[in-house]
């Protein structure tokens, strides 16, 4: 019982960390604000953390990776299927991002990993975090683009690595546009999908 406790209250401090992140920033976030918002009193704080980095650390891992390595698991069984229709597993893909994944709101998401990009300008960790991501996203998405010739369901008159950075970017370049513009339709991206990636005759 008092494991699950202290689990709970590890989890409000993550929850309230990651909500003042989006909000604020990780700068201007003070552990007096996160345990308010967690509702829990400053000495619980150090039971958890060593100190406000060491949150960040734990935010990055539970709250910013998507649950990554699931998605990889369920696209990849997907992809094994000799029947599989690639373009719908990307479009997939592309909703299931734009929904939220791990419980986690997307315009709460979009604007915590904004707040990651500014940072990284100054925190290595952050950084070296935010390129591991990107290359993890890389390697994931060449494999669908892949699968996908090899199937026959995708264009192969452009570089992969071109087709995947174009992916990538449609994906970024959507949510953080959406945060400033909530009308943009970003779903617009997956008709583009189908004329940057698909044959012409699917």
């Amino acid at each position: 019982m008092k494991y699950a406790t202290g689990e709970e209250t590890k989890k409000k401090i993550i929850d309230s960390a990651f909500q003042l992140l989006a909000d604020k920033g990780y700068d201007a976030m003070s552990i007096d604000e996160i345990m308010k918002g967690a509702g829990k009193t400053k000495g619980s704080f150090y039971v958890h953390f060593k100190n406000k980095e060491d949150l960040l650390y734990e935010v990055i891992q539970n709250r910013l990776d998507r649950n990554f390595d699931h998605i990889v698991e369920e696209t990849l069984k997907k992809l094994s299927d000799e029947t599989c229709d690639v373009q719908l597993v990307l479009k997939g893909l592309m909703r299931l991002v734009h929904v939220g994944t791990g419980g986690v709101d997307r315009e709460l998401w979009t604007a915590a990993y904004y707040q990651m990009v500014v940072l990284s300008r100054k925190n290595q960790v952050v950084r070296e975090w935010m390129l591991k991501q990107y290359h993890a996203w890389v390697d994931f998405m060449s494999k669908i683009i892949l699968r996908g010739q090899e199937l026959g369901q995708i264009r192969t008159d452009i570089e992969v690595r071109v087709m995947v950075n174009m992916l990538i970017s449609l994906l970024e370049g959507y949510e953080l546009r959406s945060m400033v513009d909530p009308e943009i339709n970003v779903y617009e991206q997956l008709k583009l999908t189908e004329l940057l990636c698909m044959n012409d005759d699917l």
